[in-house]
Parts: structure tokens; sequence; C-alpha cells
């Protein structure tokens, strides 16, 4: 099985990881290098836990008046909506348009009000998207912009929009250029920042001990995620009365437990922010391009730069290749039988519309989700297999667009 989850980092820099954790314990000057790295000479980043930190700082600090506006693009991760309903304000989900995820600017239309004070525009499945656009319309309306780009980034060069409020970045366990955790944000105003900074230097410090067992983790995650370990692994989850895909979850979970806050509320251990600058440094950009010829590759043998032009036409590095069809699951069974595995939706969620507004119920982003398959790319794919997996694909997709025979419907 090529199980559709591949880690993005070595086990040398696992190595590191883990004795880094054990034998270093200082905490002194590794974030600003990091920091200064990332900057590039500008000194607006700050590097955090998570996302999650990143936005919930932004949030605390900001401090808008109860019951604002928050647009979300309709398609994110569940924690994001909880952390904005924590401080009090109102998320609004603002319908996408095409399998690269991209708001539609007529319900951006509908759905901005006075109320309105923030935008979070999520790069999905690898699509970095154009803002120009959208970040036309906020300055219009007066809205702050955050960009969160941790499913887009891909290259070093990669620093965010200019023009955005603030660009968030994730390198998690299962992001590309993986360091297990860790996130950094760039800030264009700088009062901002610094009051950023002296909120999160009140945070306490996460275990570096709990970071050593995070790696050797990842360590048996990367064991399991090759052809025989998934084996391995369907067993256990057989013997456990759970699916794989559950399996997975936890073993790949960002912030395990169930206080988000407290587990959010954390500066980054040293162990953290030093594989991060190595991992940084150190980026190989080559596997994005294999990444990417995998992707091609599919797009041609399967026809959708006719039927999902915009894979084409979007920067996309492709961190999740999104498939529409008319039958999901059957395309995911063959697709097992087949020996490659595939999913849907995994942790992405609609933004649900509290306020009961009919303009808001984004009927696109929920057809998205609910037709969209994941097919795993990944540059440990070799070709050969690409093209037997699109073998699969072209059989089962003619299958399923055959008009049934109604004698046989009816038996």
């Amino acid at each position: 099985m090529w199980i559709r989850l591949r880690l993005d980092i070595g086990y040398r820099d696992l190595l590191f990881g883990v004795l880094f954790s054990l034998l270093n314990r200082r905490h002194t000057s590794t974030p600003s290098r990091l920091e200064q790295y990332w900057s590039q000479g500008t000194d607006d980043a700050l590097a955090c836990l998570s996302v999650r930190t990143c936005f919930d700082l932004l949030l605390s600090e900001l401090a808008l008046p109860q019951h604002s506006e928050i647009l979300f693009s309709a398609v994110t991760i569940a924690d994001m909506v909880h952390v904005a309903e924590h401080h009090g304000l109102v998320p609004v989900p603002v319908d996408l348009t095409g399998t690269d995820f991209k708001i539609d600017m007529k319900a951006l239309q509908r759905a901005v009000t006075p109320r309105s004070r923030i935008l979070v525009v999520a790069h999905l499945c690898g699509a970095r998207l154009q803002l120009d656009p959208i970040l036309e319309f906020a300055r219009k309306h007066g809205l702050f912009v955050i960009e969160d780009r941790a499913q887009a980034w891909c290259e070093t060069a990669d620093r965010g929009h200019e023009a955005a409020d603030a660009s968030l970045f994730s390198f998690g366990t299962i992001k590309t250029g993986s360091a297990l955790g860790g996130a950094l944000m760039r800030v264009r105003d700088a009062d901002l920042l610094n009051r950023l900074r002296q909120r999160a230097g009140s945070f306490p410090l996460q275990s570096q001990a709990r970071f050593a067992f995070r790696c050797l983790q990842s360590v048996v995650l990367k064991l399991f995620s090759t052809r025989g370990g998934f084996r391995v692994l369907a067993g256990l989850g057989r013997l456990r009365g759970l699916p794989v895909g559950e399996v997975l979850g936890r073993l790949t979970a960002g912030l395990p437990g169930e206080d988000l806050f407290s587990q959010v509320r954390q500066q980054p251990c040293s162990a953290v922010l030093r594989l991060l600058l190595r991992r940084l440094k150190t980026h190989d950009r080559r596997r994005i391009e294999r990444r990417m010829e995998n992707a091609e590759r599919v797009i041609k043998r399967l026809g959708l730069d006719q039927r999902q032009p915009e894979l084409s036409a979007a920067d996309h590095s492709y961190w999740l290749f999104p498939l529409r069809a008319d039958d999901p699951r059957g395309l995911i069974e063959a697709l097992r039988r087949a020996g490659f595995d595939s999913t849907q939706r995994g942790r992405l969620v609609v933004v649900s519309d509290g306020q009961g507004r009919a303009e808001l119920s984004c009927p696109e982003a929920r057809r998205l989700l609910e037709e969209t398959v994941f097919l795993p790319v990944y540059p440990e794919l070799p070709m050969s297999e690409v093209e037997r997996m699109c073998d699969v694909l072209v059989k089962e997709i003619h299958a399923q667009s055959r008009p049934q025979n109604p004698a046989t419907s009816e038996d």
C-alpha cells in the first residue's frame, strides 16, 4: 500500500531533534537567530509554537470589540474557528470556487458587513492564491488580512504577500519542510509585532523531553509509512478496532489534549527552533519538483487541464492533490484495492454560519469537500506507480460515468 502520508523530514533530522532535546537546555538566542534568518533583514518575524499560537496572539493583541465578525475562507481546520470564538468574535464563512479552494469574490461581497474586522485567507492543498484582488477589496472595507500559508509553503523565498497584514507558516509534523512543530509569522506593523513578542515571551516553555518523544514517535511513523510498515499499522489498527485513518490522525496530531489553549499558549523549546532553522537552511527544492512532476503527470493522464483547469493555472506545489469525483467513496475503494491510500476531507471543515444568513450557506465549499479525493503524489512515489494509479483512476472514472442499465439497476 502506498500510504497517503509521508513525513517530509529525514532520519538525521529526527536524530538531531532527539539529541538536541536531551543534551541542550539553553533557550537563549535561538528565537532571534531563526527570526533574523526568516526576516532577511526586515525584522518582521516572530517564531511561535504553531499557527494556532500565531492566530491566538494576533486576536489577543488586536483586542476587537465583542461580536466583531471575522471572515474565513469557508474551508479551514476547526481549531482556527474555535480560537476566534474564544476571543468573542463571530466567524463568518466566505464561499470558495474551484479545487484550488480560492475565495469567491462575489461571496466575499455578500459576506462583509459594517461589523467585519478581519479576513483570514487559507491557501489550501499547496495552491498559492493570487491575493491582489482580495487585498484591494479588504482595504476598501478596512479589513485586517491574515493569510494562512500552512499548507502552501514550499520554498525559502516564500515569505507571504508583502501587502498582507500578517502571514502564517507552519512546520508541523505533516507539513512541507517539517520540523515536527514550530511556526513563523510575518507582521507588517512594527508596533503590533513588538506587542506580540512581549505577550509570547510570557508563555511557558514547551517541554523539550516531550519534543524528544515526538521525534522518536515520528521515527516510528516514518517506518509505518513504508509499504511493509503500512501493513503492520493496518494490522495494529484492526486489533484495536480502529481504521487506519484514525490511527494516523492520532500519530500526527499537532496539539494533543483536550485543553486547546493550554497547548497553544506555549513558547517553542530551543530544540524545535534549532531543528526548524536547520530544516530551512537545508531545504531541498528537488523534492517539491518531484512532487510537482507526479502531479502534472496525473493532470495530463486524466485530462484535468479541461475538467479542473485551476490545478494547472494556480501557483501549486500539490501538498495535497485534490481530484473531484462523482463517486469519491467508490474511487477511494478502487484505489485502495490497487494499493493506493487516499482520503477525503482530512481535518478540513466548512465554517458554519450561526447567524442564519442564507447567503452564507457556502454550497460550493460543501460540494468541494464532499466530492474531492486527495491523491498521493509525494516524491517517493515512482513515476511507474503514478502511471499505474492513473490507470486505476481512468478505469474507475469511466465506469462511474457510464449510464446504468435500468433493468440491472432494478435488480
